[in-house]
């Protein structure tokens, strides 16, 4: 459909004129028929375009009540957006043929309708169901658009790297608007935990996102040395979000990114997956035999975290005095307690942060502990499944991991082409991060990670699917 110069301005004064009348009455809810209005037309007329908005809005979404503008829980624009490309995914299953039949058959979608099929199982069990089905619901919200609907989009590699560019531009706006206003204290250590505010809750998720983003951007920067705008703006969007990482002084952003450098290299010397996982074994089972040494030597550590980017990094061993590491242990000796206490479902989805007070024990306590535990989550993606989902959830992510990787290196070594290879390398690379830092915190309950972590991985399935010799 055309529009006419005079209905398109027509639309315009007549939005223009609801947004005058609600704010000069303060009729806020009037503001909701422009923006039905819009979603609606890009819907009907470009439903594409409500996809990548989803990329370049993420960053700069805003949830009322982790930035103290409201009660109203719910990140504002994109978890709307989400919520209508869920009913956009299943009118396009129900219309068309675009929904690819093998995508839907790839073992890691089977292994997404397990992850959902345990999550109503431990719903149904759950300590309290009604945040349980909450959980479940937004879940559905973030992947079934960023990982099934995403594939649909993914078929043609440019909305690949458009969606990846937006999302990166996004971001470095956010961390621009970080680096600028940490100016204002003098890039001192405390502001930097809420300088970010109210794009993001605190440093911790932003330097999880940055450090996914970062090996995103260098990728970009590789794929689109045909196209000059887009390579310098990469340039330049790369050096704001390296800085703003080294100054949100998150130590386990920082730490997530050496796997991403090990990884790359990894890649770049053409190591088949079985070597990596028998160095990961002979390193991990080194860890374990002298895990009592290395105990031993961190507790001597009393380096605390500061505005020095030196003494913050040897901070990240610090587990006798350090506040935020030792409450970090605190949150994990409850969440293995609460499994131990329900070993096979678990105390339900998302109800971690309801029901772990208990589980603390007066000499885990720190600073930052409150008796009626109601400052956050498990902070692992591994164990926070534990504690609510049971010994399942923890295996089903556990699996995601190691199938992630097996399909990307598949699809990487069977690749013939310059252009997939640095794809694939560049996603495995920014996945890497989150699932190491998935050790330290966990996001996924979130829009600014679960809209990317979950396109990512669309990613390595329909490279593995265009590449693959099996028939699933």
């Amino acid at each position: 459909m055309n529009w006419s110069k005079g209905q398109i301005l027509l639309i315009v004064f007549i939005t223009m004129g609801i947004v005058f009348v609600s704010f000069y009455f303060e009729l806020y809810v009037l503001l909701f028929i422009p923006l039905v209005f819009l979603l609606g037309s890009i819907i009907f007329f470009k439903p594409d375009l409500l996809f990548f908005c989803l990329a370049f809005l993420t960053p700069l979404s805003i949830n009322p009540a982790d930035a103290e503008l409201g009660k109203l829980s719910l990140s504002l624009p994109t978890e709307p957006i989400a919520a209508v490309l869920v009913l956009l995914f299943f009118l396009l299953f129900f219309t068309t043929e675009k929904v690819d039949k093998k995508f839907l058959l790839h073992p890691i979608s089977w292994l997404l309708y397990i992850y959902f099929a345990w999550l109503l199982v431990t719903s149904f069990t759950s300590v309290d169901k009604v945040v349980s089905i909450k959980f479940v619901i937004a879940k559905l919200w973030f992947i079934i658009p960023c990982y099934f609907l995403a594939a649909i989009y993914f078929k043609e590699p440019k909305n690949i790297y458009t969606y990846l560019y937006l999302f990166v531009f996004g971001l470095s706006l956010v961390a621009m608007f970080n680096i600028v206003h940490l100016a204002t204290y003098g890039f001192e250590d405390k502001p930097s935990q809420w300088t970010m505010q109210p794009f993001f809750k605190d440093h911790t998720i932003l330097g999880a996102i940055l450090a996914l983003v970062i090996p995103l951007s260098f990728g970009l920067i590789r794929l689109d040395r045909g196209n000059k705008f887009r390579q310098i703006s990469l340039f330049g969007f790369t050096l704001i979000l390296l800085t703003c990482l080294v100054v949100t002084f998150s130590r386990a952003a920082w730490v997530s990114i050496i796997p991403a450098l090990l990884l790359f290299l990894i890649l770049f010397f053409k190591l088949r997956f079985k070597y990596v996982l028998m160095l990961v074994g002979f390193g991990l089972f080194y860890l374990f035999s002298n895990l009592d040494v290395i105990l031993m030597d961190l507790e001597h550590n009393k380096v605390a975290g500061s505005d020095d980017v030196i003494e913050n990094a040897e901070s990240i061993s610090n587990i006798s005095t350090d506040p935020s590491n030792l409450e970090r242990i605190n949150r994990w000796a409850c969440a293995i307690e609460m499994w131990k206490d329900k070993p096979y479902f678990g105390w339900g989805p998302g109800t971690y942060m309801f029901e772990y007070a208990p589980f603390q024990l007066r000499g885990n306590y720190t600073a930052i502990s409150t008796n009626f535990g109601d400052v956050g989550n498990a902070h692992s993606e591994y164990l926070g499944p534990l504690a609510e989902t049971g010994v399942l959830g923890l295996l089903i992510f556990a699996a995601l991991f190691v199938m992630v990787f097996v399909f990307g290196f598949r699809a990487y070594f069977r690749s013939t082409m310059k252009a997939e290879k640095i794809l694939l390398s560049t996603v495995m690379c920014a996945l890497i991060t989150y699932f190491v830092h998935g050790f330290l915190n966990n996001f996924l309950d979130t829009d600014k990670a679960s809209n990317i972590f979950w396109p990512l991985i669309a990613i390595i399935v329909v490279m593995d699917l265009k590449l693959a010799r099996t028939k699933y």
